[in-house]
């Protein structure tokens, strides 16, 4: 048996007899090995291809069912109860694997063997960052095209002049009160100082008139030194008491300048405080406001046209600087207010050089000074006298000084039509406008189920406004400039960084409703004007659940930005021009500003345009209300962006049925089959290997596809 086999390896694989053959036998079969396993390769990609398309119709099919309420707000959530989207995914999924009947070879016969589709509960519509997302590809296109109109052609242009305004708005303001305290103070300086000459003047008779009376009457010290040669032969008690009563005369007046010197000298003292304030407050306010603009202010930020309005506002701030007064100017009223008071009192009563002390000796030592010759008792008058010229011309000296170096100060609040009565009227206009909704009880209803579903969708804070003064036109003047300052402050931090904030502020314009014509003077217009049916986009912006509350808010920042650059167009009037003082022309300019934008006002919210700056031979810039509220989600930012939460609401509170757990993304898996003609193992093996992803069973290969999907 042995030798048969060795005979027959012999004969079929030494022998060269039959090698071709063989050889030809074997390449044969290796080739219809690679043949088959190829065919049934190819025609698994081809049912791989086939089941991911399927996959991908079926499931955008699914998604097709979606909330058409959501939709017209430019978001997407599926609509579960119109049509089930697993029924919708099974059905399509089959229907495009199935190949009607008919008289062609079936290469590949895909079958379908299994599908499901799963909603992802963590991703509903009640995801911020789903929604934030939704929004952001819904405005992707048209947001750049109005966040260029506003920022670069419509404010970026006028911020160094803005910056000029504000800082002259705010210097003017808090250093008119300054001005006002130091003047107070200077006043009563220079009139305890000339009350204090008085006083020692008052007495100037009794101590240097020529002598006049008979003996033993003393009407002045010369009196006394003529007479006292006789009092001394006769010691009449008359002689005696005349000139007690005198040197307590002159020793009351020196109490009294000596009194006023004081008080001078303390209000000398406190002028000179708030003077050092004037000068900081000055310095400190430009490099706060110039804080704000860092952003912005570094660049070309300023047409041609405006320069004229920038240097001019530049210039009055400069001119402020003059009502610093010199600290020279403190330090010498203060020396010569001192050297008149050691002129009147200064040293030990005996020996001392000043005037009152150097009386009261001698009226403490009265009957010593009686006691003594004529030759000690001429000597002691001639130097009360001469003491006594002495701390007159000293308190003279001072007293001029301070009166002829100071001058008060012109501030121009004078009240009356030049000044600021047309600001108090303006205001108190605002004032009623603004204050209009206050008391609506309407919408109490609606404003309390949005609390409630934005408390669902997470919660979110009221914005919070800056407060305009409507009683004082100086501290509303700053208000306004501390609103358009920290406006152009975000818009610095936006330019940096601004994509997803100005596609979600285009978003809220485009989508929700801010009604700019019915007019809010008008009489006819109440209480619409205030409703939420009519203030979606002022509720997504502030966030108040009273009725009015955020209209209020909208006037409020309204009258702010407008009086902002009516302020600025203020100094190309004719009327404010002419005015030659910096504190003057910041009243009257005040004045005009917001008398004009109680005219805007009235324009811009029935549906008129105003111009954004009142300036001939600037480029002109028409703003419409919806301009303003751009510039008010810019100004109001927050990094959490809690807005989203309040669109959330609005859009659910609009569909009529609870959506917050509507779904927005979803998971579809498809199983399918095709029968191997040839060799499932080889392909069973190259599933092991990882060559193909599907398995082999019962000779057929299956195929599994899971696709994610979401709006």
């Amino acid at each position: 048996m042995k030798s048969r086999f060795k005979a027959a390896f012999r004969r079929f694989v030494i022998k060269e007899n039959g090698a071709v053959s063989n050889y030809v036998i074997i390449v044969t079969l290796l080739l219809f090995l690679f043949n088959a396993v190829l065919i049934d390769f190819v025609r698994i990609m081809v049912a791989e291809y086939q089941v991911d398309q399927a996959s991908k119709s079926a499931i955008r099919s699914s998604f097709s069912s979606f909330n058409k309420d959501v939709q017209n707000k430019g978001l997407f959530v599926v609509n579960e109860g119109a049509e089930s989207p697993d029924q919708i995914f099974s059905e399509v999924f089959e229907k495009n694997l199935t190949v009607d009947e008919g008289s062609y070879y079936k290469f590949v016969d895909t079958r379908v063997e299994d599908a499901s589709f799963e909603m992802n509960d963590q991703r509903t519509f009640s995801n911020t960052e789903i929604v934030k997302h939704q929004i952001l590809e819904d405005m992707k296109y048209t947001a750049p095209i109005e966040f260029g109109k506003i920022i670069v052609d419509g404010i970026l242009p006028y911020t160094c002049t803005m910056m000029e305004a504000e800082i002259y708005v705010d210097i003017s303001k808090d250093i008119n009160d300054l001005i006002k305290d130091r003047d107070e103070e200077m006043n009563q300086a220079v009139t305890h100082l000339r009350n204090a000459h008085q006083d020692l003047e008052s007495v100037e008779g009794k101590l240097n008139n020529n002598s006049s009376s008979t003996y033993p009457n003393v009407n002045n010290l010369n009196d006394a030194k003529k007479h006292f040669p006789e009092y001394l032969e006769e010691e009449d008690g008359e002689f005696e008491q005349d000139l007690r009563r005198l040197l307590t005369d002159i020793r009351s007046a020196a109490d009294d300048g000596h009194g006023d010197l004081e008080k001078a000298r303390k209000a000398l003292r406190d002028a000179q405080t708030i003077n050092n304030s004037i000068e900081k407050k000055i310095s400190d306010t430009r490099k706060e406001v110039e804080e704000k603009y860092t952003n912005l202010s570094n660049g070309d930020c300023s047409q041609e046209a405006m320069s004229e309005v920038e240097n001019e506002l530049d210039g009055l701030t400069e001119q402020i600087n003059d009502y610093v007064i010199e600290d020279s100017f403190f330090t010498t009223a203060l020396q010569r207010a001192d050297d008149a008071m050691e002129s009147v009192d200064w040293g030990s009563p005996g020996s001392s050089s000043s005037l009152r002390p150097y009386v009261q000796y001698q009226i403490t030592h009265f009957d010593e000074l009686l006691l003594g010759e004529d030759i000690a008792f001429t000597p002691v008058m001639n130097r009360i006298q001469s003491h006594y010229r002495t701390a007159l011309d000293d308190t003279k000296d001072a007293r001029n000084y301070a009166d002829d170096n100071y001058e008060e100060t012109d501030t121009g609040d004078t009240g009356d039509s030049g000044g600021l009565s047309d600001a108090f009227q303006a205001l108190n206009t605002l004032k009623d406008i603004i204050n209009k909704g206050n008391g609506l009880v309407t919408d109490t209803e609606k404003y309390s189920t949005l609390q409630g579903l934005v408390n669902d969708y997470g919660s979110s804070s009221e914005a919070s406004t800056g407060d305009l003064d409507m009683d004082d036109p100086e501290e509303g003047a700053s208000d306004a400039f501390d609103m358009i300052g920290s406006l152009f402050h975000n818009l610095g931090d936006i330019a940096l960084e601004m994509r997803d904030h100005a596609y979600i502020n285009e978003y809220i314009l485009t989508r929700f409703k801010a009604d700019d014509t019915l007019g809010v003077m008008e009489g006819s217009s109440y209480p619409d004007n205030f409703l939420f049916i009519n203030r979606e986009v002022e509720y997504i912006l502030y966030g108040h659940h009273v009725t009015g509350a955020n209209y209020l808010n909208a006037l409020l920042e309204l009258s702010a930005t407008r009086f902002a650059f009516n302020f600025v167009s203020a100094f190309t009037q004719p009327a404010i021009k002419v005015i030659p003082h910096p504190l003057p022309k910041f009243l009257s300019a005040t004045s005009w500003a917001f008398s004009e934008t109680v005219k805007d006002i009235r324009n811009l919210t029935t549906g008129n345009e105003v111009q954004l700056l009142k300036i001939r031979g600037v480029k002109p810039f028409a703003t419409d209300y919806k301009f303003y509220l751009r510039l008010f989600l810019f100004l109001h930012q927050d990094p959490n962006d809690e807005r989203i939460n309040r669109i959330q609401a609005v859009v659910d509170d609009k569909t009529g049925e609870d959506i917050i757990d509507a779904p927005t993304y979803a998971t579809g898996k498809a199983e399918a089959s095709i029968d191997l003609w040839f060799i499932p193992s080889v392909i069973d093996m190259l599933g092991a290997t990882g060559v193909l992803e599907g398995k082999v069973r019962n000779g057929r290969y299956y195929i599994e596809e899971q696709i994610d999907y979401s709006y």
